[in-house]
């Protein structure tokens, strides 16, 4: 079921999941239980086309750290790791 953000005049904005036969009519709101209209709104900062279309939560929270500029570590070292038992040639 699709999630649709709602309006309450006195507590603001606020996301409820409904039907889609449900998506014109007013909703309670949860603080106050006035009733609340729809709110139609541009999408969010991460459009859902591309690349990042089938990315799941995780994956769409990784992006938002890349691009916040906070440091991540997305591998291991680079190049071939050799066991201590060794020597390190492979001759």
């Amino acid at each position: 079921m699709p999630v649709y953000e709602f309006r309450c005049s006195g507590c603001g904005p606020f996301d409820l999941q409904r039907s889609m036969l449900q998506d014109t009519e007013s909703a309670p709101c949860p603080t106050c239980a006035r009733a609340a209209s729809r709110s139609y709104a541009v999408g969010g900062a991460i459009g859902l086309t591309g690349p990042l279309r089938g990315a799941g939560r995780a994956d769409r929270a990784r992006v938002d750290r890349t691009r916040s500029g906070e440091p991540m570590v997305t591998a291991g070292p680079v190049g071939r790791r050799l066991p201590p038992w060794s020597g390190g040639h492979g001759h």
